[in-house]
């Protein structure tokens, strides 16, 4: 019989090394037919621009350009979690995936309260020099602070 702890497992997962690492590290802690795992990959292309926006003279078709982006990414975002999604079933333990977009953190703690995860396992982006000792990074400290389940970081 599964664990509450292990019942329900969020990774989020965008396909960095660290994203891998918390991925098979849920796989291992995870109690096969009686877990599941969710996967998350949440989409930002806010931070694009269109050309002559600082100018205030936005076009139509520069908006376009920038949603068919979007929509690009999230198809090839989805495309990747599937594959992951059919391993984690080839390991015996049942997975599903979201593509969503918005702010990472924020898209990562509605879906712990949405799904009722019991357990989030995160990757941790490792920082440079003295800032190891200081910092996680902001993703994973926030999902770590706000979540209301248990959050393993996985480095």
């Amino acid at each position: 019989m599964a664990s509450n702890l292990t019942k329900r497992i969020l990774v989020p997962y965008d396909d960095s090394k660290f994203s891998k690492k918390a991925l098979n590290c849920a796989l291992e802690i995870s109690d096969n037919k009686n877990s599941e795992i969710y996967l998350i990959s949440v989409v930002n292309v806010d931070f694009i621009k269109p050309p002559g926006s600082l100018l205030g003279m936005v076009s139509s078709s520069s908006i376009n350009v920038i949603k068919q982006l979007a929509s690009k990414v999230k198809k090839e975002t989805s495309e990747m979690l599937q594959k992951k999604v059919s391993e984690c079933k080839s390991k015996g333990v049942s997975a599903n995936y979201k593509v969503t977009s918005g702010n990472v953190s924020e898209e990562i703690l509605k879906y712990v309260n949405q799904k009722k995860i019991t357990l989030v396992v995160i990757g941790s982006e490792g920082l440079h020099g003295i800032g190891k000792l200081k910092a996680l990074g902001s993703t994973s400290r926030k999902v770590s602070e706000f979540a209301k389940c248990p959050v393993m970081i996985v480095r």
